[in-house]
C-alpha cells in the first residue's frame, strides 16, 4: 500500500473557528419595521377574526369520551369578543407609549445635595481653630482642665505682709496662712521661708470617719475637684491625711486669730495682775488667777473684746457686775467688776461695742476690769490671744 492512498483514507475533520476567551457582549438587537408595527397585528378586527378562527377549529375536533358536557365549553361570542377588545384597547394604549424602555430615559448624572453648614458646625465643635476667625468669640466652650496642687517657695524680705505676698501670687490670704500653718501672722519675719500654693484654699486633716464626700460636703465644694487638686487615683483616705481643699475659706475666727485680731483689748490701761498662779491679795494664799486685771480709772467704757452674743449679765458677791459674751467656735469672754452694764441678755454685739463701764465691785482692791478668756470651759491667757 502506498503512502497515497493511505494519506487518501484518513478523514479529515473541518476546521474549528477558536472559542473566545472573554464572552462578547451581546449587541442590541435593533427594532425592525415589523418590530416597531407589532401593534397593527393586533388591531381589534384581526384579533377577533382569529380568535373566531381558533373557536371554528375547536369545533371540527371530536371531543373525548371523558371529557365534560358541552354546556361548560361553550364560550359566549359576545363576552369573548369584549374582552379581546379590552385586551386590544390597553395593548395599543401602550404600544402607543412606546412601552416602558421605550419611554423611561434615566438621568445623565446623579447629584446630591451636601449641606455645608452642619459640616462646619461639627468641625468647630471639635477643633475650634477649623472655624473662621471671626467666630472664635461665638464658639462651643470647651471644659476646662482639671487643677492640680503644685506649691512654690518664698523668702519673706523686710517689709513684707501677708496679704501683699498672698496678693503677689494670686492666691486669698486663707490659702497662704493654712499652707503655712500661721497660728499668729505677727510672728512672721524676714527671712520667713513660706510654700505658695498656686490655687486658693485650705488645708484640711482627716479625722476618723470621714470620707471625701463628707468634706466636700462640709466646705461646700465638689468631691472631683478635691480628687483633681490632690492627684488622688481614688476615694480612699484616711486619718491623718492633708488635703488641700480648693476654693475653701476659713472661718473668720479663725482667720482673725491668726491675724493676731481675734481679741481685742476690753479697755487699754496697765496690768496689776498676770494669768497664772498669784497670791491672793487678801489672804496673800496662792492661788491660780484665771483672768488678767486691767487697770484704768472709774467709768472707763469696756469694750466687747469680740464678735459675739450676750449669754449673761447680773451681780455676784466675788466678780461684782458682771457681763459674758458667747464667740463662734467655742469661745467666751467675761468682763467683772463694772460699776454698771449697758446690755441685756441675748443681744448680739460687735468687736468693739460697749459693754458697760469699769468699777470696783465685788472683792476688789480698786477700779479695775477683771478679763478672762474661755475656750470649750478652759481658761486661756488672753495675752496670748490680744492683738
Amino acid at each position: 500500500m502506498d503512502m497515497d492512498s493511505v494519506i487518501g483514507r484518513q478523514r479529515i475533520s473541518p476546521r474549528r473557528k477558536p472559542a473566545p476567551l472573554i464572552a462578547p457582549v451581546p449587541r442590541p438587537r435593533p427594532r425592525t419595521a415589523r418590530a416597531a408595527r407589532w401593534p397593527a397585528a393586533f388591531a381589534p378586527g384581526r384579533l377577533a377574526r382569529l380568535f373566531f378562527r381558533g373557536k371554528a377549529e375547536a369545533k371540527s375536533v371530536p371531543a373525548p369520551s371523558s371529557a365534560v358536557p358541552a354546556a361548560r365549553l361553550r364560550i359566549s361570542a359576545r363576552s369573548a369578543g369584549i374582552a379581546g377588545a379590552g385586551i386590544l384597547t390597553v395593548l395599543a394604549a401602550f404600544g402607543a407609549a412606546g412601552g416602558i424602555s421605550a419611554g423611561y430615559r434615566p438621568p445623565a448624572r446623579m447629584t446630591l445635595h451636601e449641606e455645608v453648614s452642619s459640616h462646619e458646625i461639627l468641625s468647630r465643635f471639635v477643633s475650634p481653630e477649623l472655624g473662621e476667625p471671626g467666630d472664635a468669640g461665638t464658639g462651643i466652650d470647651m471644659p476646662s482642665l482639671p487643677l492640680t496642687l503644685s506649691v512654690s517657695t518664698y523668702v519673706v524680705r523686710p517689709g513684707d505682709a501677708l496679704s501683699s505676698i498672698a496678693a503677689r501670687h494670686g492666691v486669698s490670704l486663707d490659702a497662704l496662712i493654712s499652707m503655712n500653718g500661721i497660728s499668729d501672722a505677727r510672728r512672721i519675719r524676714a527671712g520667713t521661708r513660706l510654700r505658695i500654693p498656686n490655687l486658693s484654699g485650705i488645708v484640711h486633716v482627716v479625722a476618723r470617719g470621714e470620707s471625701v464626700g463628707s468634706v466636700a460636703a462640709r466646705y461646700g465644694v465638689g468631691a472631683t475637684a478635691i480628687l483633681d487638686a490632690n492627684d488622688l487615683g481614688s476615694s480612699v483616705i484616711r486619718p491623718g491625711q492633708s488635703l488641700f481643699i480648693p476654693g475653701a475659706r476659713m472661718s473668720a475666727t479663725e482667720l482673725k486669730k491668726a491675724l493676731g485680731e481675734l481679741v481685742a483689748w476690753p479697755v487699754r490701761g496697765s496690768l496689776s495682775s498676770p494669768f497664772g498662779y498669784r497670791p491672793n491679795p487678801f489672804t496673800g494664799i496662792r492661788q491660780f488667777h484665771n483672768a488678767i486685771d486691767i487697770v484704768a480709772p472709774e467709768g472707763t467704757p469696756v469694750k466687747a473684746a469680740m464678735d459675739g452674743r450676750v449669754a449673761d449679765t447680773g451681780y455676784n458677791a466675788i466678780y461684782g457686775n458682771y457681763v459674758i459674751l458667747t464667740h463662734p467656735d467655742s469661745y467666751q469672754t467675761l468682763y467683772a467688776h463694772l460699776s454698771k452694764v449697758s446690755v441685756k441678755r441675748g443681744t448680739t454685739v460687735r468687736q468693739g461695742a460697749a459693754l458697760g463701764s469699769v468699777g470696783t465691785t465685788g472683792y476688789s482692791t480698786g477700779p479695775h476690769l477683771h478679763f478672762s478668756v474661755f475656750k470649750r470651759g478652759s481658761a486661756v491667757d488672753p495675752l496670748k490671744l490680744l492683738k
